[in-house]
């Protein structure tokens, strides 16, 4: 009984010490703290908190170049214009999160093969190490031109998205990164390239087997229309894809 007293004054005593030891740091910490940050520590752990919340909601922000580009890709793409091009790359990332999403790489509207093959290696990636990745309540908060390039065979357009998403990664029923309750904001870029990967085949169809112009049939490899005279224009020099994508942030 004795022996029993005398460990529970022991540990008594230890716990004690422990606790004197922490009020001691913890001062000696707080001191510190208000020395050289002007705030205590309660305040420090407060100001980080409210710091990782407003980063989970402030978007990021993209390149605010499209009154440059702009007036050149309408004029260079006149059928196309500048804002088809924007609404396709919006369209285009959420089709791409989507495809991750669901495993499947070829599901993207207007996807190259390239893209096809890249969503491909990200789902291959997290099926191999059985994670699965899930995007809710994606918001696209802005979009913005990043680079432009034309030549005579091919162009090509970059565009910034930031958006914010419910993105997290599941592994064995447990979330190894992202959040479920929390946003997660991001930064990607995307490509839309002209004339890229076609066929032979592709480069020689038209976008009518029609004249558009009067409605009469046309010859397979006709410039123009063997009835009115109008001007036919091939596929190719149309024809726009989503062609790569890149988390940036």
């Amino acid at each position: 009984m004795s022996g029993f007293v005398t460990f529970l004054i022991v540990f008594g005593a230890i716990v004690v010490g422990l606790l004197v030891l922490f009020l001691i740091v913890k001062n000696y910490l707080n001191k510190k703290a208000k020395k050289y940050l002007g705030m205590g520590l309660g305040e420090t752990a407060k100001l980080i908190s409210d710091g990782l919340a407003n980063e989970c909601n402030t978007p990021y922000s993209v390149p605010k170049m499209d009154p440059l580009y702009k007036p050149k890709i309408d004029r260079d793409f006149p059928e196309t214009g500048f804002d088809r091009l924007q609404a396709m790359a919006k369209n285009g990332i959420l089709h791409i999160l989507n495809a991750i999403e669901s495993n499947k790489p070829g599901s993207v509207e207007h996807g190259s093969m390239r893209l096809e093959d890249q969503i491909r290696g990200i789902t291959d990636s997290h099926q191999l190490k059985g994670e699965k990745v899930y995007y809710g309540n994606v918001q696209i908060h802005s979009i913005g031109v990043d680079k432009y390039e034309a030549a005579t065979e091919a162009a090509s357009v970059v565009f910034q998205i930031a958006l914010q998403s419910t993105y997290y990664c599941e592994k064995d029923g447990r979330v190894i990164q992202g959040s479920k309750e929390n946003p997660t904001q991001n930064l990607f870029s995307i490509t839309l390239a002209h004339n890229q990967d076609l066929s032979k085949v592709d480069a020689e169809s038209y976008i009518e087997s029609n004249c558009p112009n009067c409605g009469a049939p046309v010859p397979a490899n006709a410039k123009e229309c063997p009835y009115c005279g109008s001007g036919l224009v091939l596929v190719v020099d149309r024809y726009w894809q989503i062609d790569s994508f890149k988390l940036l942030k």
